[in-house]
C-alpha cells in the first residue's frame, strides 16, 4: 500500500446561469492537501486560459536609468563586502557579480547580480549565465559557513520581473543564510521528520518513486534533478518542485550540477515564453538533515499581473486564509510541459 497520499476531494456549486438563459449549472472544484506540510490548494479547472501578457519596453527603459546593477553604476551605487567576507569588496564569476544587500532581512543577506545587461527575457538567459550565478551564490554560503560556525539553513531565491515582487529588472539572486530555517522550509523539514519515524524511510525517496510511477505531475530531469508539478501547488499558476535527489545540502553541489540544474531551468522557461510568462520566483532550499533524509528541492512558481487592469495573482485566500486557488490542474499543466524536455525522460 502507498504510504503517500495524494488528498483531493471534488466538489460542486450550483448557479443559474446567464449565458444559457439561467440554466441550471453546476461548476466542480478540487480540495487538494500536500500530504508533507498539510498545505490547502483549491483546482479550478473552469478557468483554464493563460492570458496573453507582455513587457513594457517603455518602463525597461525608464528603469534603467537609475539601476544601480548596471555595470557602469555597480562601483558608486552597490555596497562592498567587510574584509573578512571578502578582501576584494565585491566576489564575481563570469559576468555574476555577489554584493551585500543593501537593505538586509538577515545578517547574512546577499545579492547575486546576473549579467551585465539590465534586462533579459527568459529564453536570453544563458545556462552560462545561470550556471556562474548559483555557482556564485553557492561561493557565498561557503564564505558564510567559513566565518561563522551555526549557520547551517540557507536558501537562494529569485524574483523576476515586478509581477513577482521584483524591485528591479536587471536579474539579481538573494541569497539567505540563518541559524534557523523559515517557516516554509521548517514546515518541509518536520514533515520529513515525522515520515521517516513513522515509516522508516526517507520521504523525498519515496514520493520521487510514486511520482514517475504515477506519471501525471512528473516533467522530466536533467541527471539526478527532477522537476515536478506540486500536487497542491502554491502559485495561481501552479508549481514546480525540483529535486536534487543526490545531493543533501546547498555545499555538496558540483559545476556539473549547476549546469544540469540550469538546463533545467531553460525548458521551463521555454514553456513560460510560450505561454506569454514572463515572471516567477524561485527558492532552493537547504539545511537541516537532522536524520530525516533532508535533500536540496525547489520550488518554482509563475506570476503575472491579470489583464486588463493589472489585478495582482494574489488574494485574500492566499494572503490571509493561507490556501491557494490555483487555475490550472497540476496534471494539465505538467502535460503542457513535458514535450519542452524532450521524449528522453526518466520513467519507472
Amino acid at each position: 500500500m502507498a504510504r503517500i497520499e495524494f488528498y483531493k476531494k471534488r466538489d460542486e456549486a450550483w448557479l443559474l446561469d446567464p449565458k444559457e438563459q439561467f440554466a441550471r449549472r453546476g461548476i466542480s472544484f478540487e480540495l487538494r492537501k500536500d500530504f508533507l506540510t498539510g498545505h490547502a490548494s483549491r483546482i479550478l479547472p473552469f478557468r483554464l486560459k493563460i492570458p496573453e501578457t507582455t513587457i513594457d519596453a517603455a518602463m525597461v527603459e525608464a528603469s534603467r536609468k537609475s539601476c544601480p546593477f548596471c555595470p557602469e553604476k555597480i562601483s558608486t551605487l552597490t555596497p562592498r563586502f567587510v574584509p573578512e567576507i571578502a578582501s576584494e569588496g565585491r566576489v564575481r564569476r563570469g559576468k555574476a557579480s555577489l554584493i551585500p544587500n543593501f537593505h538586509p532581512y538577515a545578517r547574512y543577506s546577499w545579492v547575486v547580480i546576473l549579467c551585465e545587461e539590465h534586462f533579459l527575457y527568459l529564453d536570453e538567459l544563458s545556462t552560462e549565465i545561470l550556471t556562474d550565478a548559483f555557482s556564485l551564490a553557492q561561493d557565498g554560503i561557503e564564505r558564510v559557513k567559513r566565518q561563522e560556525a551555526g549557520y547551517d539553513y540557507c536558501s537562494i531565491n529569485w524574483n523576476y520581473l515586478p509581477q513577482s515582487g521584483g524591485g528591479l529588472f536587471h536579474p539579481h539572486l538573494q541569497l539567505v543564510v540563518e541559524e534557523g530555517p523559515t517557516v516554509s522550509h521548517r514546515k518541509v523539514l518536520d514533515g520529513l521528520k515525522q515520515y521517516q519515524a513513522k515509516w522508516g524511510k526517507g520521504f523525498w525517496e519515496e514520493w520521487l518513486s510514486e511520482e514517475l510511477r504515477h506519471q501525471e505531475r512528473y516533467i522530466g530531469n536533467q541527471g539526478e534533478i527532477h522537476f515536478v508539478t506540486a500536487f497542491s501547488p502554491l502559485g495561481v499558476l501552479g508549481e514546480i518542485v525540483i529535486l536534487f535527489s543526490h545531493r543533501a545540502s546547498i555545499q555538496e553541489l558540483t559545476p556539473g550540477d549547476w549546469e544540469a540544474f540550469s538546463e533545467g531551468l531553460k525548458k521551463i522557461f521555454g514553456f513560460f515564453e510560450s505561454r506569454h510568462i514572463h515572471s516567477f520566483n524561485l527558492s532552493l532550499f537547504s539545511g537541516g538533515d537532522e536524520g530525516a533524509g533532508s535533500r536540496v528541492y525547489g520550488r518554482l512558481c509563475p506570476r503575472m499581473s491579470i489583464p486588463p487592469w493589472n489585478t495582482s495573482d494574489i488574494n485574500y485566500f492566499e494572503k490571509l486564509h493561507d490556501e491557494v486557488i490555483c487555475v490550472i490542474p497540476p496534471e494539465e499543466m505538467c502535460a503542457w510541459m513535458k514535450p519542452f524536455f524532450g521524449p528522453g525522460g526518466q520513467t519507472v
